[in-house]
């Protein structure tokens, strides 16, 4: 995808080290938050963080907030905060695009209900902002409130334009960057609000967040269509099974000859692995899935190139490299 070779997992290893202490204090933040004496939450709490998942957004949050004289201490609940709300959308995407596959592993809603889904994403949410509020910092409380708004929004929006063959890349845009942008780049934006840096380092991080959120959503788009069920940890192609639009199939239905069939496909709001296929093929030969690479690139690069404006940062290196294997873990 890039025009980097693709990070192996033993370079993420490597980027991972400096921080893998303080990712297993995050670990273990997280796993005394959930305790609880309700034997179901329990359950079910112990059956998402067995689910695992690469603690993207944590690890993001540590290195950004790697300046001198941070302490530790002051980062580790906001860390475990943002993972308890990733948790929790992905708990309540779950229901909303009625998955039943994550990480190779049931949902929540496979498993038990929808409504048991609903109350733990609650929860979740619930016992984030309560950590948040315990820091006392007021800043950060608001930021991650504004960031569940926008999640809340680009869900809303991606349900409004199921199946909607008019919709153009800049919706496309706005969409994923609420639904899966302002996360990334919020937790960026927070290891600079806890570390004290001046605002324009505090945007800078943001900016690289945003560049990253863009290119994983992209990739992740790429994925559906390119990878198979137990890299992507769900099914492949449900994205235009269920009427998601993604960016190689806007481009293609703006470029393609034979964008009148994708867009009958598409209309005919019954797809299955056959159409898909079709779909595949239609978006390959009018360069689709090369624009989509390019377009990751692009967003990668303008996200890396904020990190040079946060002079002071020990750890920018590796996050140029935790961006790009965020975007290649899979091509």
């Amino acid at each position: 995808m890039s025009s980097q070779p693709p990070i192996a997992p033993a370079m993420m290893l490597n980027i991972f080290t400096t921080i893998a202490g303080d990712l297993q204090r995050v670990e273990a933040t997280i796993e005394e938050a959930l305790v609880t004496d309700v034997p179901l939450l329990q359950e079910v709490s112990t059956h998402l963080l067995h689910a695992g998942g690469k603690r993207i957004r944590p690890a993001l949050l540590l290195l950004t907030a790697k300046f001198p004289g941070v302490p530790l201490e002051r980062v580790l609940p906001v860390a475990a905060a943002v993972e308890l709300i990733h948790m929790a959308s992905l708990v309540h995407d779950d229901v909303v695009d009625e998955s039943r596959v994550r990480r190779g592993r049931p949902t929540v809603n496979a498993q038990w209900s929808n409504q048991i889904s609903v109350l733990t994403g609650d929860y979740l949410f619930a016992k984030a902002f309560a950590m948040l509020a315990q820091t006392g910092n007021t800043r950060v409380v608001e930021i991650m409130a504004n960031t569940v708004y926008e999640i809340s929004k680009g869900e809303l929006a991606q349900i409004a334009s199921y199946f909607d063959v008019a919709q153009t890349e800049a919706d496309y845009y706005e969409r994923i960057a609420q639904k899966t942008g302002y996360l990334l780049a919020e937790c960026c934006r927070l290891g600079g609000v806890i570390a004290g840096v001046e605002e324009e380092q505090i945007q800078a991080l943001f900016d690289y967040g945003m560049g990253v959120g863009l290119s994983f959503q992209i990739a992740d788009d790429l994925l559906d269509f390119h990878g198979s069920a137990k890299t992507v940890g769900k099914p492949v192609g449900g994205d235009l099974k269920l009427g998601i639009l993604t960016l190689p199939v806007i481009y293609a239905l703006a470029n393609s000859a034979d964008s009148e069939e994708l867009r009958a496909i598409i209309l005919t709001r019954a797809v299955g692995d056959q159409q898909v296929e079709r779909a595949k093929e239609i978006l390959a030969a009018c360069g689709a899935f090369d624009y989509a690479r390019q377009q990751a690139d692009h967003h990668l690069a303008q996200g890396q190139a904020a990190l040079d404006r946060v002079p002071d940062l020990e750890t920018r290196e590796a996050l140029k490299d935790l961006a790009h294997f965020v975007i290649n873990r899979s091509f």
